[in-house]
This record gives C-alpha cells, structure tokens and sequence, in this order.
C-alpha cells in the first residue's frame, strides 16, 4: 500500500435514512484503500473499514454518538455505531489487546466506508483497494494482505 498521495480532505457520509450525518478527514492512498475483517461481526455487518484518528471525524447529526444506537461486544470495549431507523453501521470505535496477553492496548476510531456519500468529487468507492485482517483468529500480527483470510468475504 502506498502512503497517501495528497493533503487531507473532507468528505460527508451518512446512514441511509440520513438520520447520522458526518464528515470525515483523510488522505487517499494511491490506490485508496479500506480494510475487511473476517471476525465474526465485521462480516456480518459488511462492515469495510477506513480507519482514521477520532479528532478526524465530525458528527453533523445527531448532536452525540449517544444518541446512535450502541452495539457493544467483547468486554464492552468494542462500540459499533449505527441508526435505529435503517439499521446501517456508520461507525466503530474502541480498544483491544495485541499481541494477547502483552498489555499493549490499541485505541481505534473506523468509519464503514460504504456510508460514504456518492458521488463525491475526489472519491470514488469502486476505485477503493480492500486489504484483508484475520480478526478472527485475533491473528493481528500477521498483518493485511490482499485476498481474503478463512471465513472472510472478497
């Protein structure tokens, strides 16, 4: 993956219904690039990630995350962020540990790049390249790679 080809943009996303709106702030690689988990709720939420710093995202409605609807898993570390009018995942954040066991706790803020608004100048989602993480297996340290890991979807 190359680094980022230009300076931080901002773009507008939303759930379907329009009730979570947003704006996130990031420089495109080249090729753009969002990242697909085969951990259990990853997958089932078709949940394909682009990870940027918390500060880099601004919430234009609902007022608060709080006011979202909260799945919570794992030891409730884990927050992922949709509307409970269409039901679509916009946002996750939270913490995990890697490698287990280390005490080294990792913090992590990801919008769900499919609630991207289309079109938009300078964005343009079929171009995206999808890397691959072994959530699963909580194999983390194997890093991502380009085809799908076991029980993951292209």
């Amino acid at each position: 993956m190359s680094g980022p080809t230009e300076k931080k943009k901002t773009f507008t996303g939303s759930c379907h219904c329009g009730f979570i709106k947003y704006k996130a702030t990031f420089a495109l690689s080249d090729p753009p690039t969002a990242g697909r988990c085969n951990c259990t709720i990853c997958l089932k939420q078709g949940f394909t990630g682009i990870r940027l710093p918390r500060s880099d995202f601004a919430l234009v409605s609902p007022a608060s995350l709080s006011e979202a609807r909260d799945y919570q898993f794992r030891s409730r570390d884990v927050h992922k962020y949709f509307c409970g009018t269409c039901g679509v995942h916009v946002c996750g954040e939270g913490r995990f540990e890697f490698p287990a066991g280390s005490g080294t706790i990792h913090d992590f803020f990801s919008i769900n790049a499919v609630t991207l608004d289309q079109p938009q100048e300078g964005l343009e989602l079929s171009k995206f390249k999808i890397s691959y993480v072994d959530g699963r297996h909580d194999n983390w340290g194997a890093g991502a790679r380009d085809v799908p890991w076991p029980g993951g979807i292209v």
